[in-house]
C-alpha cells in the first residue's frame, strides 16, 4: 500500500522534534523521526490494519467525532480511521483505498488530535 504524510502529520512531528530539542533529548528527537519517517510508515504499509479503529475507542465524545467529520472532509466517507501508538505517541491515519494517510500525531499525555487543513 502506498503510505502518504498529510501536511498535519509534519506538522505536529516538527513541533515534538522541536520540543525534545528545546528540552536537550536530541538522541530521542532523532529516534522520533526516524520512526515517524521510516519505521512507523513501513510498518502499516505492510499491516494497515495493525492500529485500533479510532471510532470503536470511544464514538460518542465530540472530540472523536470532530476528528472523523475533519478526515471525511479531507478524503471522503469511504476512509476507515485507525490509530496506532508508538513509544510515547500516537499516529492518526486513514485507510482509504489502496492508499494509507498519516493525518496528524500526538503525544500521549495530549488531549485530542489537530487535524489542521492540508
Amino acid at each position: 500500500m502506498k503510505v502518504t504524510l498529510r501536511n498535519a502529520y509534519e506538522i505536529r512531528l516538527d513541533e515534538a522534534v522541536a520540543n525534545l530539542l528545546d528540552h536537550g533529548a536530541e538522541l530521542a528527537a532523532q529516534r522520533l523521526l526516524d520512526q515517524a519517517y521510516v519505521t512507523v510508515p513501513a510498518l502499516l504499509a505492510q499491516f494497515p490494519h495493525i492500529g485500533r479503529n479510532f471510532l470503536d475507542r470511544n464514538p460518542s465524545t465530540p472530540s472523536v467525532q470532530a476528528a472523523w467529520d475533519q478526515a471525511c472532509a479531507l478524503l471522503g466517507n469511504d476512509i476507515e480511521l485507525r490509530e496506532y501508538v508508538f513509544e510515547d505517541y500516537l499516529v492518526l491515519y486513514a485507510v482509504h483505498g489502496t492508499q494509507i494517510e498519516l493525518l496528524t500525531l500526538r503525544h500521549h499525555r495530549q488531549a485530542g488530535f489537530l487535524l489542521p487543513e492540508a
